[in-house]
């Protein structure tokens, strides 16, 4: 039948929606802090294929490209399994999107709702260059990480999207990494069957004139858990979008993120937490380096529905400002509409502290030496939250390598 016309009937819907509102801007309350209609008025033409070899130097290069791992490779958008590290298994299937959609998909793929309007992700199903979908079955415990790898060069732009399903109690580690591009957008559907975990570490790194965006929307059911970790560095734009929907009891999401941004870098980092179920807990955690005449932003909203007793919320943001030119938005909200919860939030935008600056260097340590110190204890908090691992400590090391280009010290 028809797997190819249901990709097409929904990518149709999605640019009728995405036509309406058109590229996103600052009067959309959403996009209040980014406004993507100032750098790209109206969406450049798709960007051409790589060549396979320029594709396979890009992939040698990546940051992750070291760990052993179940690796999809996308390259200017489009999902290349040539160049892939596929290991397929009754228990863990993988489908390229371009073939079409596999049953199992059907009721999953274009269906996964995101909070909020996500006019970024209807973008990215209208112009989907390429996608896949991945299943990890029941019971499964999936030992290799999957690393989704974008490589991408040159002009125009990239759509690309991801269907993941963790079914009951299965678990898995997903990595991203992206790199290079002009005008990058990829959408990611994430259903988390009851009991499921999913640990994901996101790397975007941005160079001057290069803009990503990034949208997540995930549907989480009784007793599963999502463990995210975004990293944004650099001078380009990014926006990070993490839509989440809890749907069962007890189900629960830890969301952190680092930004650390040069020149005149721009990272957003939104998130959605849309508790309509009791007993859920949402805990995120988001800090910023800020050098030269970067922008860093956290906007957190988390929604309360009636009868979500028990919710447990928690937002923190803190952004460090490694420069007088740079400048940091902190917006975090809560809308409850129950009565036993359990809710916070938390904003801090400002400067090293000077006493804690002038009693080190009182004992002798250097001004460059001292902030580094101070900035690397400014990030533990939030670092401690990455798990084992040698694509963690890859992160970790590219959070001390960006922070010599922010600036600071």
């Amino acid at each position: 039948m028809g797997v190819a016309l249901a990709i097409d009937g929904l990518k149709a819907a999605a640019a009728t929606r995405a036509a309406i509102h058109g590229v996103p801007h600052r009067r959309m309350e959403d996009w209040r802090y980014s406004d993507l209609r100032r750098l790209v008025p109206e969406l450049p033409q798709a960007a051409e294929a790589l060549a396979a070899d320029q594709a396979q130097a890009l992939v040698a290069q990546d940051a992750f490209a070291g760990v052993a791992a179940i690796r999809l490779v996308f390259a200017n958008g489009r999902f290349v399994p040539a160049l892939s590290a596929l290991s397929p298994a009754p228990a863990l299937q993988i489908a390229d999107l371009g073939q079409g959609l596999p049953d199992w998909a059907v009721p999953h793929f274009g269906q996964v709702k995101h909070p909020v309007h996500a006019p970024m992700a209807d973008m990215a199903l209208a112009g989907m260059m390429g996608g896949v979908a991945i299943r990890i079955s029941h019971n499964y415990r999936l030992e290799a990480p999957l690393h989704l790898c974008f490589v991408n060069a040159g002009e125009g732009a990239r759509h690309a999207r991801v269907l993941i399903v963790l079914e009951t109690n299965a678990h898995a580690t997903l990595i991203e990494s992206h790199s290079g591009g002009r005008f990058c957008n990829m959408a990611t559907e994430l259903v988390l069957g009851a009991n499921a975990t999913l640990t994901q570490l996101r790397h975007a790194p941005m160079a001057a004139g290069e803009t990503s965006v990034h949208t997540l929307s995930a549907a989480i059911h009784a007793g599963a858990a999502l463990n995210q970790f975004v990293m944004a560095e650099g001078a380009g734009f990014a926006r990070h979008e993490t839509g989440l929907s809890f749907l069962g009891r007890s189900a629960r999401a830890q969301l952190s993120g680092v930004s650390v941004l040069s020149g005149e870098g721009h990272a957003d980092m939104t998130t959605i937490a849309d508790h309509a179920v009791r007993q859920c807990t949402s805990d995120q955690m988001f800090k910023a380096v800020a050098g030269g005449k970067s922008r860093a932003i956290y906007q957190g909203r988390v929604i309360v529905r009636p009868g979500a007793d028990g919710t447990d919320s928690r937002q923190l943001a803190k952004a460090l400002l490694a420069s007088p030119h740079a400048e940091a938005d902190a917006k975090p909200e809560l809308e409850i509409h129950a009565d036993d919860v359990t809710c916070s939030h938390g904003a801090a935008v400002g400067d090293l502290d000077a006493d804690a600056l002038f009693y080190l260097m009182a004992r002798g340590i250097p001004v460059a030496q001292a902030r580094a110190m101070l900035t690397e204890a400014f990030l533990a908090e939030v670092t401690s939250r990455l798990p084992e691992g040698a694509a963690a400590d890859i992160i970790r090391a590219r959070i001390s390598a960006a922070l010599v280009d922010a600036g600071a010290p």
